[in-house]
């Protein structure tokens, strides 16, 4: 199966609309997108590019409000495009909430678009940080407005790094492992080799908890919806600057 990254880089390509949903009816009709959103933007928020995953320690976010229907242009300044489907983003909760109903534009600034641009483009990793790159000022505009910076997605793009890295380690060193124990019982006097052997046993229970929590950080989540308002089956994929970035594990 194919899990996140330790660390997801900004895409150098921008974000492909793929699906194309009937248009919704009523004030909060827009919610009716919110499957094929999820498919679309790869389970991720765009701006601060946190994976439901990370949002939620890789349990269900349906329900609980972790994220949401961001507009490109807010529902209080344009009410005519609520239920536009291409006014519509997949966002976190965190994102959504700084945002509010900040104009697209301020003092010559404007909200980069992540269907427009690349986010690579105007956005790096310094650490755990997503920072905007020197002298764009849309990059900082929108920067400011999500407020990327905050510490609690920080800590977020920082508790992912440091497990799955931990983890997918750990598997990395386990057959060599196991195969130095198990010489090291053959030839060892029984009582060493007991020894051996329970170390052996252990570090195999180790293992099958490490692959427990990397398929918590499944790229494509396991409540991901097969049926969404497009009707489209053939494009329940990643994007390509998500899917680029993924690993593989293999299970058993």
């Amino acid at each position: 199966m194919k899990i996140l990254p330790p660390v997801t880089l900004p895409p150098q390509q921008p974000t492909t609309r793929r699906h194309n949903p009937r248009m919704a009816r009523g004030l909060q009709g827009f919610h009716a997108y919110r499957s094929c959103l999820r498919w679309d933007f790869g389970f991720t928020c765009p701006f601060c590019l946190c994976h439901e995953a990370d949002l939620t320690g890789g349990r269900s976010v349906e329900g609980f409000g972790i994220t949401g229907v961001e507009h490109g242009a807010p529902r209080s300044v344009d009410p005519g495009r609520s239920n536009d489907y291409s006014n519509c983003f997949y966002s976190c909760r965190l994102c959504n909430g700084s945002r509010s109903n900040r104009p697209r534009s301020s003092e010559g600034r404007s909200l980069l678009d992540p269907t427009a641009e690349a986010w690579g483009a105007h956005f790096y990793r310094s650490g755990d940080g997503l920072l905007p790159v020197q002298g764009d000022r849309d990059a900082e505009y929108t920067h400011e407005v999500y407020d990327l910076g905050d510490p609690r997605k920080i800590e977020l793009r920082r508790l992912r790094r440091e497990l799955v890295t931990d983890r997918l380690e750990l598997l990395r060193r386990f057959p060599e492992d196991i195969k130095w124990l198990q010489t090291e019982a053959e030839a060892s006097p029984p009582s060493r080799a007991r020894q051996a052997l329970d170390l052996a046993r252990r570090l195999r229970r180790a293992m099958h908890n490490a692959l427990e929590e990397l398929v918590r950080f499944a790229s494509v989540p396991a409540d991901a919806p097969w049926e969404c308002r497009c009707g489209q089956t053939d494009q329940h994929s990643l994007p390509q600057g998500l899917e680029i970035q993924s690993v593989d594990v293999v299970l058993g």
